[in-house]
C-alpha cells in the first residue's frame, strides 16, 4: 500500500502529471477569455508545458504567472499585431468575392491572402515559444519564427497539425457542451507540442557556460537536459 502512494510510484507519477494537464488546461482558459491577454496566456502555456510537464521542474501555477508577468507586454503585442493581419485579410478575401465564379481576378486575390494567412499561421507557431524562451527584441522573434516555420518544414506541419488538433477539441466542447475538454485539450496539446518544437529551440540556444554547486556538482537548466 506505501508503494502505491509512494509519489516516486509510476502510477502516482502518471495522476500527478494528468493533475497538472487539467490544472494548467484550467488556468489558460479562464487567462484567454478577455481575448487580449491570449498572447500572453498561450506563451504562459508553452512555458509550463516545457519546464512543469515535461522537465518536471517547479509548479504550474509558479511557472505560469512568471512567465505571464514577464512575457505580458511583448506577446500582447505580437498577438495583436497577427490579430489584426488575419481580421485585415478576411476583409479583404470578403471584397474580392472568393465565391464570384465570374471573377477569375478576385479568385486569384483571395487566393494570395489564403496563402499569407498561412504564412502567418506558420509564423505564429513558433513566436510564442520563443518569446516564452528568447529575451530578445519583438523583431528578431519574429524574424526567427519565420525562418524556423521555413528551415525547419516538417516540424512546422506537425506543429500546426497540433494547432489544429487542438482548435477541434475546443470547438468540439463549445459545440457539444463536454465542458471536461476544455481541461484536457490545451494542457495536453502544449505537452505534445513541446517535443517538435524543444527539438527545433535547442539548435538556437546559446552554448551554455559550465557552472557548478559548492559540491562540485554541474548545474544543467531544465531545457538543456
Amino acid at each position: 500500500m506505501d508503494k502505491l502512494f509512494n509519489s516516486d510510484n509510476a502510477v502516482m507519477r502518471v495522476l500527478s502529471k494528468i493533475f497538472d494537464i487539467g490544472w494548467l488546461s484550467l488556468i489558460y482558459v479562464v487567462f484567454c477569455v478577455p481575448i487580449v491577454t491570449f498572447g500572453a496566456a498561450t506563451t504562459s502555456l508553452y512555458y509550463v508545458s516545457a519546464k512543469v510537464l515535461r522537465h518536471n521542474r517547479s509548479y504550474v501555477w509558479r511557472e505560469f504567472w512568471s512567465s505571464f508577468k514577464t512575457n505580458f507586454k511583448q506577446s500582447t503585442i505580437v498577438w495583436i499585431i497577427m490579430a489584426l493581419l488575419y481580421l485585415l485579410l478576411y476583409w479583404n478575401i470578403q471584397i474580392t468575392g472568393i465565391t464570384d465564379e465570374a471573377s477569375n481576378y478576385g479568385g486569384y486575390l483571395a487566393g494570395a491572402y489564403l496563402a499569407l494567412m498561412l504564412i502567418i499561421a506558420c509564423i505564429g507557431s513558433y513566436v510564442f515559444p520563443l518569446i516564452s524562451r528568447f529575451s530578445t527584441k519583438t523583431s528578431q522573434i519574429l524574424r526567427l519564427s519565420l525562418y524556423c516555420a521555413f528551415r525547419h518544414f516538417l516540424h512546422t506541419i506537425l506543429l500546426l497539425a497540433i494547432l489544429l488538433a487542438a482548435a477541434f477539441g475546443l470547438f468540439t466542447a463549445v459545440w457539444t457542451g463536454i465542458i471536461i475538454l476544455f481541461l484536457v485539450v490545451p494542457g495536453l496539446a502544449g505537452f505534445l507540442y513541446t517535443f517538435p518544437m524543444e527539438h527545433v529551440m535547442k539548435k538556437y540556444m546559446p552554448k551554455p557556460e559550465a557552472k557548478y554547486t559548492e559540491n562540485g556538482e554541474e548545474i544543467v537548466e531544465w531545457y538543456n537536459e
